[in-house]
């Protein structure tokens, strides 16, 4: 499902995906086809579905224009032994 289609559909709202298409460019992902999981109208409901959701699931605001991640590195400390 194309993102101007999810906005269009479920317009104010948030909703729960997982990216089945998107191309990386400057360090950010743009994501050009989701497979929506569910719409989530409460904002409450929204982070919690946030925080249980697993690396391949994502939750947006339809608000935004453009469904677009940026891209972050995680830099782990190790202790020495």
């Amino acid at each position: 499902m194309k993102w101007e289609e999810v906005r269009r559909l479920y317009p104010n709202q948030f909703v729960k995906f997982e990216i089945v298409e998107s191309h990386i460019e400057d360090g950010k992902e743009f994501i050009d086809e989701i497979a929506l999981l569910k719409a989530i109208p409460d904002g409450r409901e929204a982070m919690k579905e946030f925080i249980q959701s697993n690396g391949k699931q994502l939750v947006y605001s339809t608000n935004k224009e453009q469904l677009i991640v940026e891209l972050v590195k995680h830099v782990g400390i190790r202790k020495g032994v």
